[in-house]
């Protein structure tokens, strides 16, 4: 999967490439609240509007900005769509505004200030946006400036084919986040226990997060899904033994024989309690659930972890729905002994 705005929907895909930092087009433009001067997150409520924004990639090789992405409102048949090109051409940059220092988890960015393909009576990208959020917002591009990978995880870069290390852009921490089916299907499994009352709230004392403590929607007991969009995975591995095995994993072979390594859980914020259906927030799940036994990382002790941060050996490839999955290496991840 990637999601070609930051926050906002993403998109099933059955084949991508990726270089050193992700695949392609997965947050490569992201939404800036100009007051705050930092990236607009759907994990908040200001910007919880984003995970109900579909974005959608349209090639045409014969374009020089080879093809568009259109942004559509699916919520909001008064918002008009748009579209913005795709891999702009150095002739289609040299037209923009590059827009400079906002706050990215404490890294100053930059990016272009993205334009539509055609001019239009209903504005720009970012008037159109900020018109359905509510707030002023501009939509930007990637430069080619990129970040280091978050301090937080530890990671030996000795085993990359290229030099400088992994880096990212707009994703948060790593190229990729990697998750198995096993593990969302026990995480709604808990879910559900909780809303049925079988499995006990957490304690709020040492959550990051404080869970709330009012009962559950009733929902979660019986027909509620847990989506596997809410935790933004990037890659989706079925077949795994355990829920969670993912967890020992510190490198895989894909079906082209390339290699990825994983550094580290990936702990968790609010964003996975935005129902990417709906565009609202539960106040309590899977957050709730979660926090009762995935408290699991001794770099986060107070939050929950689903997934585990992703970074390719190799430069280059290609991963497909269906490619075959190796663990190559594997190790017992530790625990925390007191999940409080």
């Amino acid at each position: 999967m990637v999601y070609p705005i930051k926050s906002c929907a993403g998109i099933d895909l059955t084949s991508s490439p990726y270089d050193h930092e992700g695949f392609k087009f997965d947050r490569k433009w992201m939404v800036v609240d100009v007051e705050k001067n930092k990236q607009l997150s759907a994990r908040d409520n200001r910007g919880i509007k984003l995970v109900r924004v579909f974005p959608i990639i349209k090639r045409d090789p014969s374009s020089p900005d080879g093809g568009v992405l259109e942004v559509t409102f699916p919520d909001s048949p008064s918002t008009p769509s748009f579209s913005v090109p795709l891999d702009p051409s150095p002739e289609t940059l040299s037209g923009w505004d590059k827009y400079s220092g906002f706050i990215l988890w404490g890294h100053s960015c930059e990016g272009y200030i993205a334009e539509s393909t055609s001019l239009s009576d209903d504005g720009s990208p970012s008037e159109i946006l900020s018109s359905y959020i509510g707030r002023r917002v501009l939509l930007v591009m990637n430069t080619p400036a990129p970040r280091p990978l978050d301090p937080d995880i530890p990671f030996d870069p000795s085993p990359l084919a290229y030099t400088g290390g992994s880096t990212v852009r707009y994703p948060d921490a790593s190229p990729f986040l990697l998750c198995s089916t096993a593990s969302l299907s026990d995480a709604e499994a808990n879910v559900r226990a909780m809303a049925r009352g079988e499995l006990k709230s957490p304690l709020k004392e040492g959550c990051d997060p404080a869970p709330d403590a009012s009962a559950p929607d009733a929902a979660w007991a019986t027909s509620k899904r847990l989506l596997i969009e809410r935790f933004r995975p990037n890659i989706i591995v079925s077949g795994v033994d355990e829920p969670y095995g993912e967890d020992d994993w510190q490198e895989i072979i894909t079906g082209d024989n390339k290699s990825f390594l994983l550094p580290a859980r990936c702990p968790r914020c609010m964003f996975p309690n935005v129902d990417t259906e709906s565009g609202t927030r539960d106040p309590q799940m899977p957050n709730n659930a979660m926090m009762q036994y995935r408290k699991v990382d001794s770099l986060a002790p107070t939050k929950y972890c689903f997934g585990m941060y992703t970074v390719p050996v190799e430069a280059s490839g290609v991963v497909s729905v269906g490619d075959p999955v190796f663990v190559r290496r594997s190790a017992v991840n530790p625990k925390l002994t007191d999940r409080g």
